[in-house]
C-alpha cells in the first residue's frame, strides 16, 4: 500500500488531471450548476456505460502511485480520512468531489457527475453492484450482505440538531457519522468496515448520499446552521494525496466553488423509530470516581468487555462529581462549545477474527427505558462496528489526526459522546448511568464474540479545540 508519506511526496506532477483544478483557487462557477442524480436516474444516462468503462479501467491498473488506479484513491482515504473527527463531512466532500473529476478525465464524458444511492428510498444495494463473480461486471465485489434496512436511522433529522461542528452542543455532523453512515458500511462488509472501504464501488455513491444528506439539512431551514464564511473554523487546507490541497472554506457548499447540486435536496420523513427495551444488566464491577489523566472518571471497569451477538447492559452509579457534572449540563449554552463533556469511553478495543468482516454493528444506548419505547435520539450515543475501530486505529497509528484516538499495543480508543442526551434528562435520572450495547445484525453477520474492549468507563473532560 501506498503510504502517506510517499502520497505526499509525489508531487503535483503526479496527479495526472487538469481538468477542474482551476476550482480549487475560490473562483465561484456561474450557474447553472452540475446535477448530481439518483442512481436510478444515472444508469439510464449515457454516462453510465462511460463510468463502467472508467471504473474497469481504474481497477485493472495495479499502480498505486498512479491517480488513474482505483487503488490510489482508496490509499488516500486509508491515509487521511478523519473518521470520528471535526470535519468528517467536510473532508469527504472534497474527497469524492476530487474522484468525481478523475472519472470525468478518464471516462472522456465532460457530463459526468457522481451519482448517489438513496437508501432511505431503498435500502436494497443497486442491482448493477451485485451480480456475483461476474468479471465484466466493475461494480462487483465480495460483500457480507446486500441489504442496509438494519443500518438506517434518523436522528440526524431532527429539529434539536441546529449546530454543525462536532464539539458543539446538538451538533449534526457526529450524529449523520454515527447513523447511518458507519453502520452502512458495517452491515455491508467485506472492503466497506475498512479504511480501504474506497475499493468497493458502493463507497462513492454511499458517500454521495451522505453529502447529498449534509445539502438537505441545510436546505431544511428551522435554525439549523453552519459556522459563519469567516469563522476560524475555515482555517487552513484539506490533503489529498499528491494532488493539490483545498482550502476548507472551499468545502462549505456546494455551488459556491464546487458548482454542483443535487437532484434532491430534501430531508427523508422519518418514522417513529423507538428505543428497544433495556437489555438484562450485565455484573461488571466498576471503580468508583478518580481524576485521570486530566479528565475526571466518573467509573470504570475493574476488567475487560467482549461484545458478541447479545445485547447487554452496564450500570455506572454517579457519586458527587458525577451528578455535579451531569447537573452542569443544564446551564450550558445554547451555541458556542460545550464547556464539559461527558463521555462513554472504550480503550484498548479490538476485533475478534470473527468480527472483522462486518456484518453488525451495536447501537449505544445511555438509559433506556426499561420497557423501551421513547423516541431513539434521546437515548442513542454512538455505534460500535469494525468500521468504528478501524477509524480509531488510523489516528492512533498517525493518521492526519494521530493523537486523538491513541490505542495500547495496537488496540483502539473509541470515545462516544453522550453530553445531548443525557442533557435531555431530568436529574432525577442522573443517579446512575446505564450503558446498553445492542447489537444489530444484518442477514449474514457472525456469531460469537466480535468484539473485545479492556476498559469500559464514563469521563467528563474539557474538549480540544
Amino acid at each position: 500500500m501506498l503510504d502517506r508519506r510517499t502520497m505526499l511526496g509525489a508531487g503535483l506532477a503526479a496527479t495526472g488531471v487538469s481538468t477542474g483544478l482551476g476550482l480549487t483557487t475560490g473562483r465561484a462557477l456561474a450557474a447553472p450548476y452540475r446535477t448530481r442524480a439518483a442512481w436510478p436516474a444515472f444508469v439510464a444516462s449515457p454516462s453510465y456505460p462511460k463510468f463502467l468503462a472508467a471504473v474497469k479501467a481504474m481497477r485493472a491498473n495495479k499502480d498505486a502511485s498512479d491517480p488513474n488506479s482505483w487503488y490510489y484513491w482508496a490509499n488516500i482515504h486509508q491515509n487521511f480520512c478523519p473518521h470520528g473527527q471535526p470535519y468528517f463531512l467536510t473532508w469527504h466532500r472534497g474527497y469524492i468531489y476530487r474522484f468525481e473529476q478523475q472519472v470525468r478525465a478518464i471516462s472522456g464524458d465532460p457530463a459526468f457527475n457522481l451519482p448517489y444511492w438513496d437508501y432511505f428510498a431503498n435500502p436494497n444495494l443497486p442491482k448493477e453492484f451485485t451480480t456475483p463473480g461476474d468479471a465484466t461486471n466493475p461494480l462487483w465485489t465480495q460483500r457480507k450482505n446486500t441489504n442496509v434496512a438494519a443500518a438506517l436511522g434518523y436522528g440526524f433529522t431532527q429539529p434539536q440538531y441546529v449546530n454543525f461542528p462536532r464539539n458543539w452542543p446538538s451538533p449534526m455532523e457526529p450524529q449523520i457519522e454515527s447513523v447511518p453512515h458507519n453502520p452502512v458500511h458495517n452491515i455491508i462488509g467485506g472492503f466497506m468496515p475498512t479504511l480501504q472501504s474506497p475499493q468497493d464501488p458502493i463507497f462513492w455513491v454511499h458517500h454521495g448520499n451522505i453529502d447529498r444528506l449534509w445539502c438537505a439539512w441545510i436546505s431544511a431551514g428551522g435554525g439549523r446552521t453552519m459556522p459563519a464564511a469567516d469563522s476560524a473554523y475555515w482555517n487552513g487546507a484539506f490533503v489529498y494525496g499528491a494532488s493539490p490541497g483545498m482550502a476548507k472554506i472551499q468545502t462549505r457548499d456546494t455551488t459556491s466553488v464546487l458548482g454542483y447540486v443535487y437532484d434532491n435536496e430534501r430531508l427523508p420523513r422519518p418514522p417513529v423509530f423507538r428505543t428497544p427495551a433495556r437489555p438484562m444488566l450485565r455484573a461488571v464491577p466498576m471503580n468508583g470516581e478518580k481524576a485521570l489523566d486530566g479528565v475526571v472518571s466518573l467509573g470504570d471497569s475493574q476488567g475487560a468487555l467482549t461484545l458478541d451477538d447479545r445485547s447487554f447492559s452496564v450500570s455506572v452509579p454517579l457519586g458527587p462529581q458525577g451528578r455535579l457534572k451531569a447537573g452542569a449540563l443544564a446551564a450550558a449554552p445554547p451555541r458556542g462549545p460545550t464547556p464539559t463533556e461527558l463521555n462513554i469511553v472504550l480503550d484498548e478495543v479490538a476485533l475478534t477474527e470473527v468480527g472483522k468482516d462486518g456484518g453488525y454493528f451495536y447501537k449505544v444506548y445511555v438509559n433506556l427505558p426499561a420497557n423501551g419505547g421513547a423516541p431513539e435520539e434521546k437515548h442513542l450515543i454512538g455505534t460500535v462496528g469494525a468500521f468504528e475501530i478501524a477509524g480509531a486505529l488510523h489516528h492512533a497509528e498517525g493518521g492526519e489526526h494521530a493523537g486523538h484516538d491513541m490505542g495500547a499495543d495496537g488496540k483502539a480508543r473509541l470515545v462516544l459522546p453522550a453530553t445531548d442526551v443525557l442533557r435531555g434528562l431530568s436529574p432525577g435520572q442522573l443517579r446512575q448511568l446505564v450503558v446498553s450495547f445492542v447489537r444489530v445484525d444484518g442477514a449474514n453477520a457472525p456469531k460469537g464474540p466480535a468484539i473485545t474492549i479492556g476498559d469500559f468507563s464514563v469521563q467528563a473532560a474539557t474538549p480540544a479545540r
